[in-house]
């Protein structure tokens, strides 16, 4: 091992001694100012970054909600609109039930026993009724037609098809004829 010799005066050994802490302070110093200076412009950076992240989230935010109401209003209006139809359905078909019950139970004595009817069919502006069955014979099918026709106060024009009697048995009937309008009053 080699001993190192200083041969400079005491009190200059001090001062190199001092100078060289000087400059050790003084780079610690520089490297703390430096550090100090790059976390304070991340920080910054980072604040800008967020309060523009937080700008666009509000916007998005708000374009939701938009969205959320519009959809909801929607929503909202389609109900009421289903509502109001079905209460217009309802006071329209009140309306109108006397006048179709009176037609029902004119009707409703006509058929002969025995004769089904499949289907009885009326149109409200014209006043047709059509009705269609099944009847074990063609006789229960001309009395059919024979109690309607005879029924003038409530029902005129009765249409009746010769396909009505072609078979004699198991027949498939139609007929078509007019409400008098003495009925629905």
């Amino acid at each position: 091992m080699v001993k190192i010799i200083n041969l400079l005066p005491k009190t200059r050994q001090q001062e190199i001694r001092y100078i060289a802490m000087l400059r050790s302070v003084w780079i610690i110093f520089g490297l703390s100012f430096i550090s100090f200076v790059l976390v304070f412009a991340a920080q910054a950076a980072a604040r800008v970054y967020l309060e523009t992240q937080a700008g666009d989230i509000e916007r998005q935010i708000a374009d939701l909600k938009l969205q959320a109401t519009n959809t909801e209003k929607t929503k909202v209006k389609d109900q009421v609109k289903a509502a109001n139809d079905l209460v217009s359905d309802f006071k329209n078909l009140a309306d109108s039930a006397p006048k179709w019950t009176k037609v029902i139970k004119a009707f409703v004595v006509l058929p002969p026993e025995g004769m089904k009817v499949n289907s009885f069919v009326i149109d409200p502006q014209t006043k047709k009724i059509t009705i269609t069955g099944q009847s074990p014979t063609r006789e229960l099918v001309q009395q059919l037609y024979d109690n309607i026709l005879a029924d003038k106060k409530d029902f005129y024009n009765v249409d009746f098809p010769f396909e009505n009697v072609a078979k004699p048995k198991d027949v498939s009937y139609h007929f078509t004829f007019y409400i008098q309008d003495e009925l629905l009053k």
